[in-house]
């Protein structure tokens, strides 16, 4: 295949969106208080940037929307079965700290060197992808909003992964075009992700190219997905990884960049699965038992600041109903705090 071809391809499909609206007032506001983050946080020196999350991921925990805390703590709550609420409230602001590391991490991301990643990083079970793409027809990686992504994508181009990435079309779309053009400059294919869309195709075109197709695989955006078994409660996930799978026949592994100390990353996949010949929600029930063990191992790297359960997210459903009335006393994090309002 000739050089850049995937970038021309990865092109193509952003320039073939339809174009943007016109800004809202609030979305060019939005805009340049992102780009002032950028701009600032580029040319911090190392030491200070290294020193950062933590100063301002503890300042936003404190002072930012009760609301957004109370649900990180039920989302927390359930990954940790449910602990004593002190060691429950401090992952959760163990989460803040580390959030506000990856936004750091994406703005400084251009800054960055191939050596000077590679120089920080370290690895677990890589050989698992490696072997995967060992005889070039390409693979699939489920990821979750866990660690330090952008830091990751960059880090698999080291390895010749040939990583493709779906990326959610947002609005201001000039903001989106940057973190596109980001991830391009790192070496990474862009599909888009878009209502009607043709991502699926893309992606398994990915594969049969000798790719690897990454799909962030813990939150449903559409509420199409599968309802599944998630961290014992019924959730949505979505099923790219195992249409994916059944597509191409080829195994999944599930796995992620997470960050160690102030300046650290470790590659981490924690399994491989074959999924192929199961169901589209069979597989993704598979899946969601590795997902489950992969955030385990950093839960308080796991960026789900939102509503995610069924319960919360569609409380009509059936399978919510019939959980409620398994488990009156609803998710306990979320109960307390109920209760200490009333």
């Amino acid at each position: 295949m000739p050089p850049g071809t995937d970038r021309a391809r990865s092109a193509a499909a952003i320039e073939d969106l339809p174009p943007a609206p016109p800004e809202t007032l609030r979305q060019k506001l939005s805009y340049w208080g992102y780009r002032a983050v950028w701009d600032t946080a580029a040319v911090l020196p190392r030491r200070l940037a290294d020193a950062t999350p933590e100063s301002l991921g503890s300042l936003w925990y404190f002072t930012g929307s009760a609301a957004q805390r109370d649900q990180v703590r039920a989302n927390l709550a359930r990954v940790l079965d449910h602990p004593p609420r002190d060691e429950l409230e401090e992952v959760v602001r163990a989460a803040y700290v580390s959030y506000a590391r990856y936004w750091l991490d994406a703005f400084r991301l251009h800054t960055f060197t191939p050596e000077g990643v590679m120089s920080r990083s370290s690895g677990t079970n890589l050989h698992l992808v490696d072997d995967m793409l060992a005889d070039g027809e390409g693979g699939i990686l489920a990821t979750a909003h866990l660690g330090s992504w952008d830091i990751g994508a960059y880090f698999t181009t080291q390895r010749d992964w040939g990583m493709a990435v779906v990326a959610e079309v947002v609005e201001p779309r000039r903001l989106f075009e940057r973190f596109v053009q980001l991830r391009r400059d790192a070496g990474i294919e862009v599909v888009p992700l878009v209502r009607g869309g043709d991502m699926v195709d893309r992606m398994v075109d990915v594969v049969e190219r000798g790719g690897l197709a990454t799909l962030l695989a813990d939150r449903d955006l559409g509420r199409r997905g599968p309802v599944v078994e998630f961290f014992g409660e019924p959730c949505r996930l979505p099923p790219g990884c195992a249409v994916l799978a059944r597509r191409t026949g080829r195994p999944v592994a599930v796995g992620a960049f997470v960050t160690e100390g102030d300046d650290g990353f470790r590659g981490l996949i924690h399994s491989r699965i074959d999924i192929a010949d199961l169901s589209v929600e069979e597989g993704t029930q598979a899946l969601a038992h590795e997902l489950e063990g992969l955030i385990r191992r950093a839960p308080e790297q796991w960026h789900v600041f939102v509503r995610n359960w069924l319960v919360e997210r569609e409380p009509d459903h059936p399978e919510a109903v019939a959980w409620r009335e398994a488990h009156p006393g609803g998710p306990p994090a979320v109960t307390r705090r109920r209760r200490r309002r009333s």
